[in-house]
């Protein structure tokens, strides 16, 4: 009878150790490399140039990737006006690289952000800065099959039309 209570025992303590692991995997944050997807394969590696002001600010989040410590702004996320301590102002006709992009979905959220993650050198400062900039909406909720759509970014005259579809992770 005692070996039936232990084996027993042992058996709940193991189960419940599994379950735990199982819900901690199961709930990571989960991301994807999508610089070979339309429409961040048109700009990554290559140089934007700015069309209006931008600010760099120290990133208030936890950062994305840790290579990346700062924000990129310009009114579409903080907004230009932000209470966020800035370093620097970049004027329009700054020259931008996009190093990468990636799809990141929440861990609790389940919803899903376009992080690109770039460079920029600032004249004013004489300092190169990197940088994460969000972009695009995922339309997902009552949708067949879920969509991105893409506002003007800083270094476009207008905005994308078309309905992108990318897996996300």
């Amino acid at each position: 009878m005692k070996k039936i209570v232990i084996g027993c025992g042992l058996f709940l303590v193991i189960g419940f150790c599994f379950m735990c692991l199982m819900f901690y995997t199961l709930t990571l944050p989960k991301y994807r490399d999508s610089s070979k997807d339309k429409p961040f394969s048109t700009i990554v590696n290559k140089k934007l140039i700015t069309k209006k002001p931008v600010l760099i600010i120290i990133n208030p989040d936890t950062f994305k990737d840790e290579n990346y410590k700062f924000h990129l702004e310009d009114g579409s996320s903080y907004g230009m006006d932000t209470e966020l301590e800035v370093i620097t102002k970049l004027p329009i006709g700054t020259e931008v690289t996009i190093d990468k992009v990636e799809l990141h979905t929440g861990r609790v959220s389940g919803s899903t952000s376009a992080y690109l993650f770039g460079k920029v050198y600032s004249e004013e400062m004489q300092k190169s800065y990197n940088f994460e900039y969000t972009w695009g909406n995922y339309h997902f909720l009552y949708e067949d099959k879920p969509y991105w759509t893409f506002k003007i970014a800083f270094w476009q005259d207008e905005p994308l039309t078309e309905r992108y579809f990318i897996d996300i992770p």
